[in-house]
């Protein structure tokens, strides 16, 4: 029994300094993505003013990448 436990007692304080980092990790990713994400949002929400600016109407609940994708259909037919 003490020799499990002595494995035990080795094997936490390897593993746990291991997932802190993968934690670490992890977070510092998902921030990442989440700035990119913003900025998408941003440069979508500016094209789509630009098109309305030119005058194309946006439909009622439409979202930004609706309106310019049904701007782009529109320019192409």
């Amino acid at each position: 029994m003490e020799g499990f436990y002595q494995a035990y007692s080795t094997t936490s304080q390897i593993m746990f300094p291991i997932l802190v980092f993968i934690l670490v990790l992890i977070v510092k990713d998902l921030t990442r993505y989440s700035k990119i994400s913003e900025k998408i949002k941003k440069t979508l929400n500016e094209i789509s003013e630009d098109i309305a600016d030119t005058g194309f109407s946006r439909n009622a609940g439409e979202k930004d990448l609706d309106m310019i994708i049904r701007f782009i259909k529109s320019k192409i037919s």
